[in-house]
């Protein structure tokens, strides 16, 4: 038993040849496998950056929001209005008349008659 063990080792033409023929194999896989790698990390770091500028949109579109449900509040409207001393008055809901969109198929007989509708005033 001891005979195997003492006996040096030495390597067949099959195995140097089947182990020059691995290793580049192996090489180039751990080289493509570093290069996947790496556009993994820039297109994560693209992702991150794209999510950061639609937060920041969506942050100014609700600042502008804000800024424009504060220009449409009536309150705020008609002090405006009364510290400017505008002339402008409200009107009764009475006073204001629901006019029909303008369908372009109808014939001008079944429209109603605009120039009566434009000298109507409250």
């Amino acid at each position: 038993m001891n005979r195997y063990r003492n006996k040096q080792r030495k390597f067949s033409i099959l195995e140097i040849t089947l182990l020059s023929m691995a290793a580049p194999v192996l090489m180039a896989g751990g080289f493509v496998h570093a290069w996947l790698k790496n556009s993994h990390v820039e297109v994560m770091r693209e992702i991150d950056k794209t999510q950061q500028r639609i937060s920041d949109h969506e942050d100014s579109i609700n600042s502008l929001q804000i800024k424009i449900d504060r220009k449409l509040n009536i309150y705020q409207i008609r002090d405006e209005l009364a510290r400017s001393g505008s002339s402008l008055r409200q009107v009764p809901s009475s006073a204001v008349e629901n006019i029909p969109r303008h369908r372009p198929g109808l014939d001008r007989e079944t429209s109603p008659d605009r120039s009566v509708i434009a000298q109507i005033r409250p």
